[in-house]
């Protein structure tokens, strides 16, 4: 809003409130001074030396004022500009793969300069080779630089069983390494590269997976059927998938996975995933194959978030300890609801089968064949539970073994809290590979 003008032939004093700015305008003997604020700092200073005495001139006088008015802010937000462009190109070097570059701002890459996010991408991107009389060395895979350490994650299927693995940088250069850490249920390995480096090794930057839209572009980077260095696009189709993995080692499905329309293919498994700031916010890992044959556009990665918790108890420990119930269930639907008897849209996951003596058996929660249909488990420590992948994804984000958490169950039309203490995973509870509705998973 700008103040009523005013006669300048006597002291006068007017004030112009405009956004991000103060404008005040002194007259004191027919000389304008005119001065403007940013930030309480004064930025602008100007006089007029032409003096005006007759009011009558006031229109002449006010019409050159709003020209210079206009280009002093003109100026001032150009400065403001700059500066602030210059503070988003900062970049952050990342030395040990956590999250504190989440923070910091940057600028996402437009479509015509996706080669400069490649070649910035690339130089950390590497082809994993596993080393193993029993292995097939023809199975290769992807990797990328966690840290200025050596470290490399990848796949735990990549990996496989062996003990050391090759790694290729795209300017050719190879290293041994050996693998300090597997986590076969979340399928992540870390390799540690052996010897002296030739070349400086560059860590990638992380991206933040929680912030993660459907329909952000998206990029893979890796090594299909061994051809090295290729860059594929799409788009986020989707988060918080709940994935079995065919052929996994272990007989868990993985939470929270990102799912794309990015071409996936073998031997891009382990590489990564990464957003229009050249951010890595996963680990490309699976995709499904179609019966019928031809590319399905269905690609699933591992998110960072669950990378950053995991990988610096890996490199420690060796190994990633997850929390676990012991039983088996899944989400209601409207079929189950009316089955069960209960409200249409009756949201939880019905217990089906329980691990004897296990966490959720010790803390009384009953499954179908100990009850009339089972316990429905409805919140986890207050927290709504709708389906398996909330139920799953709460106690893997939230939880570790050994530690407490408060079940709600409907049962028999009355809902009840019951306290269990998780327990740890086992890594392979079977040797079958058939997965059916009573293998406990959670």
């Amino acid at each position: 809003m700008i103040s009523p003008p005013v006669a300048l032939d006597e002291p006068q004093t007017a004030t112009f409130v405009l956004p991000n700015h103060l404008l005040i305008l002194d007259s004191n003997n027919g000389i304008l001074k005119l001065t403007l604020f940013s930030n309480r700092n004064i930025i602008r200073t100007g006089l007029s030396e032409e003096i005006i005495k007759d009011s009558r001139k006031l229109s002449v006088a006010f019409f050159s004022l709003l020209i210079f008015t206009i280009m002093v802010i003109t100026l001032s937000l150009q400065r403001d500009y700059i500066a602030g462009a210059q503070s988003q190109s900062s970049t952050y070097s990342n030395n040990t793969g956590d999250e504190s570059s989440l923070s910091q701002p940057s600028l996402a890459y437009s479509d015509s300069s996706i080669p400069d996010l490649f070649d910035k991408v690339k130089i950390s991107v590497v082809k994993v080779s596993p080393i193993s009389e029993s292995a097939n060395n023809s199975l290769t895979g992807s990797g990328f630089v966690y840290d200025k350490n050596g470290d490399i994650l990848t796949n735990s299927h990549v990996a496989g069983t062996a003990s050391s693995v090759i790694v290729t940088f795209v300017d050719g250069n190879q290293y041994n390494a050996t693998v300090v850490g597997r986590d076969s249920i979340n399928d992540i390995a870390v390799v540690k590269m052996l010897g002296n480096h030739t070349q400086p090794i560059v860590p990638v930057q992380f991206g933040n997976s929680s912030a993660v839209r459907v329909g952000e572009k998206v990029f893979a980077i890796g090594d299909p059927f061994g051809f090295s260095d290729t860059l594929t696009g799409g788009l986020i189709s989707q988060v918080g998938r709940l994935l079995l993995e065919s052929g996994s080692e272990a007989p868990y499905p993985h939470p929270d996975m990102i799912q794309t329309d990015a071409l996936i293919n073998p031997g891009n498994s382990g590489g990564p995933l990464v957003n229009l700031q050249g951010r890595v916010i996963g680990m490309n890992t699976a995709t499904f194959n179609s019966q019928l044959g031809g590319a399905t556009g269905l690609g699933f990665a591992v998110p960072s978030k669950t990378l950053l918790r995991e990988v610096p108890v890996m490199i420690k420990n060796g190994a990633y300890p997850h929390p676990w119930l012991g039983l088996s269930g899944r989400g209601l639907d409207l079929e189950l609801d009316r089955e069960l008897g209960l409200a249409p849209n009756f949201r939880g996951v019905l217990v089906d089968s329980l691990v004897n003596g296990g966490p959720a058996d010790k803390a009384g929660i009953k499954g179908k064949h100990q009850s009339f249909h089972g316990d429905i488990i409805t919140a986890l420590d207050g927290i709504p539970v709708k389906n398996t992948p909330d139920l799953m994804s709460y106690i893997e984000n939230n939880k570790s073994p050994g530690e407490k958490i408060n079940i709600t169950i409907y049962r028999n039309n009355h809902t009840s809290i019951l306290i269990a203490t998780l327990g740890q995973r086992p890594t392979s509870l079977y040797t079958s590979p058939t997965i059916t509705s009573q293998t406990p998973l959670f």
